[in-house]
């Protein structure tokens, strides 16, 4: 998801540390190194996706046991609901699950690595390829190649599995849930006929109702930086600038010193500073949807698929429908890796490729508006008249739908927050 900033039960923290803590005091890391780097049960140069269930199934069920972290609260009935059950039917492996933050779970998994321990967790649910340059380099993947290994993933176009959103993932870090940043809105509050269908159209309606447009903050929620980079592509028009927001090469740190003084994105930032002055600028995705739901808002940033979790759970009314404004939005995706030194590792491949087949890909489309980044799964015949309600109409999706930079994005936030939060 994405960088999706979003509040999950407070287990993992206490008891992700604790079990790295304990795992600390109770060997030398010399043993622990030798016992990551034990067999593991098959070998993995001849593995195929002829062979791949005839190897590793007996394997998985000799482990007997798997460990999934979830990066993303919202996606938690997803997996819960409705992968784990059917993986656990399928291959009698028990599934210990745990909803982690992303930051915590990186820094967790880089400091066990170092220390040359089996990595506590077998599949990461770890977000969009934002994240993929720092668990790479500190070798926190396995290094298995899994969009030429996985059987489902044949039906997975190369954009969602070898070089995704322009970062080559070496085939790591397949994206299994795709996802939409849009404008949410109750039409009990505003018809949908009123809708801004333009970003210009947006700042006029919010200067003419203020405190009724809610913006994520993009530090604090991913709608909010999709929203910020959507902005960016669409006011931002000197060749140099645009050319620089789809770099895929720059760095975090090099993007911030290049747009801290960019004339090219001075109507980005004029833009902004109107909208935020009339605007109501909140802590997260959760909370501009809450705000929607209470109507102290009418209409703010929000992702597809959370607004369909809100609305399934009872936190948002069934008036609520998505749209996109002129010119586009930007989607995104989130990935499933095996890590590295995992102690099940046939396990985790049997779980990421059931993950991609067309089954549970439909379900979770139909039941979490979790778009599915399989070329043989299409919206429009597989999901019900009642879930679309929900969703994004199909017309704009193939129109207003782009490609995001969430590097470009990360920097662009750092110095929105520098030069216009710190101004209003």
């Amino acid at each position: 998801m994405n960088p999706k900033a979003v509040n999950t039960p407070p287990i993992s923290r206490r008891r992700v540390l604790h079990k790295f803590t304990a795992t600390l005091t109770m060997t030398c890391a010399g043993a622990v190194r030798a016992a990551a780097l034990k067999p593991a049960g098959f070998d993995a140069s001849t593995l195929s996706r002829e062979n791949f269930l005839q190897v590793l199934e007996p394997v998985a069920q000799r482990e007997g046991r798997l460990v999934f972290y979830n990066f993303a609260g919202t996606l938690d009935p997803v997996w819960k609901e409705g992968l784990i059950p059917r993986f656990t039917q399928r291959y009698g492996v028990k599934v210990e699950y745990h909803n982690v933050r992303r930051d915590q779970a990186n820094q967790q998994l880089i400091s066990i690595h170092k220390a040359g321990m089996p990595s506590p967790v077998d599949v990461y649910f770890a977000g969009g390829p934002d994240n993929y340059a720092l668990l790479r380099a500190s070798g926190v993947i396995a290094p298995f190649n899994l969009s030429r290994l996985l059987p489902n993933l044949q039906a997975v176009p190369p954009q969602y599995k070898d070089v995704v959103f322009g970062v080559d993932t070496g085939g790591a870090w397949p994206i299994v849930n795709r996802n939409q940043v849009a404008l949410a809105y109750d039409s009990a509050s505003l018809p949908t006929a009123q809708v801004p269908t333009s970003f210009d159209e947006l700042l006029t309606w919010a200067e003419k109702n203020p405190k009724r447009f809610a913006i994520t903050s993009p530090a604090k929620g991913g709608s909010g930086g999709g929203f910020l980079y959507s902005a960016a592509l669409h006011f931002v028009t000197e060749p140099q600038a645009r050319k620089a927001l789809r770099d895929a090469r720059m760095t975090n740190e090099q993007v911030v010193r290049w747009a801290r003084d960019a004339v090219g994105l001075d109507p980005l930032w004029r833009y902004l500073t109107r909208l935020l002055k009339v605007a109501e600028l909140t802590n997260g995705n959760a909370d501009t949807l809450n705000l929607i739901n209470n109507r102290q808002v009418w209409i703010g940033t929000a992702w597809e698929d959370q607004v369909m979790t809100f609305v399934r759970s009872g936190q948002l009314p069934p008036t609520m429908r998505l749209t996109l404004l002129r010119k586009g939005m930007v989607a995104s995706g989130d990935g499933l890796i095996v890590t590295a030194n995992a102690r099940s590792p046939a396990a985790a491949l049997l779980f990421i490729d059931m993950a991609f087949g067309k089954e549970f890909q439909i379900w979770k489309l139909e039941h979490h508006a979790s778009r599915s980044p399989r070329s043989d799964i299409d919206a429009a015949t597989v999901v019900s008249a009642d879930a679309a309600r929900f969703m994004l109409p199909q017309a704009q999706l193939d129109t207003l739908s782009l490609l995001p930079n969430w590097t470009v994005t990360h920097g662009l936030q750092q110095v929105f927050e520098d030069n216009i939060l710190s101004r209003l």
